[in-house]
């Protein structure tokens, strides 16, 4: 919503959550240029006592994977201004979310792991403390959506993952991040929703619910909370999601890096 219906997020705060009946509000973007730049949303936002955002960066951003994400580098360079407007780097977790391996078109193998030093070092620097990271779900509907580019979606073995693991760990430990897993059954629980965080962090140590959040997967640590999102076609266009994309799936745009 705030990256690419801010609009219809100044809405659904303005006619259904009073900022005196409201703990936190707890923002998800790729896209988080109207958050610096979207007046109104700035100017709604700002009623509130406490915003948490949760940043991805995955690297693919503005390649044919991600045609409609903006670039890596645009949104590392805004970690810092986002953190300020915040109040603190402490209210955002940078999520490197999903790790993919795919076998491209031309049988070259990708994955965007090797992005994530210099995501967490961006994070790092601006205050952030946490970093959140998941593998691609392989999908039924995700895979035939990439079969039909040419694009083969792999499963990294046990030993793959064991070393991409190790390498997230020694990342986060040299630059002071804690490391958590969405679902990720064998990584610290991450909850994108923590009341415990959230009343640390709210300016007058206001108590959130820590009551846990009820239909989550096992693995899930989010407590309670009230979702106004919802599930329309996303215009990010990104090939590997499980949501449903805006526009036909394409190989817009130049070979991910």
């Amino acid at each position: 919503m705030p990256g690419s219906f801010p609009d219809r997020l100044v809405r659904a705060l303005e006619s259904r959550c009073p900022p005196e009946r409201v703990h936190s509000v707890v923002l998800w973007s790729k896209r988080p240029v109207p958050i610096l730049e979207n007046r109104d949303l700035a100017r709604c936002l700002g009623r509130y006592e406490q915003v948490f955002l949760h940043l991805t960066v995955t690297g693919m951003g503005g390649s044919f994977l991600e045609p409609g994400i903006p670039r890596p580098d645009q949104v590392i360079r805004m970690i810092p201004e986002l953190a300020g407007r915040l109040g603190t780097g402490r209210r955002m977790t940078v999520r490197f979310d999903p790790i993919i391996h795919l076998r491209l078109p031309g049988g070259g193998r990708y994955c965007n792991l090797h992005h994530f030093r210099r995501v967490a070092e961006a994070a790092a620097k601006a205050g952030v403390e946490r970093a959140a990271v998941s593998w691609m779900q392989c999908y039924a509907k995700v895979v035939s959506r990439l079969e039909r580019l040419g694009i083969r979606a792999e499963e990294p073995s046990d030993s793959e993952q064991e070393e991409e693991t190790g390498r997230l760990f020694e990342i986060t430990r040299e630059l002071g991040l804690k490391l958590s897993g969405c679902c990720v059954p064998w990584l610290p629980v991450s909850s994108c929703i923590d009341g415990r965080l959230l009343s640390d962090l709210h300016p007058t140590r206001k108590p959130a619910s820590i009551k846990r959040a009820a239909g989550q997967r096992p693995a899930c640590g989010c407590t309670e909370s009230w979702d106004i999102g919802w599930y329309d076609p996303c215009p990010g266009g990104c090939l590997y999601c499980y949501a449903n994309p805006a526009a036909a799936p394409s190989l817009t745009g130049p070979v991910p890096e």
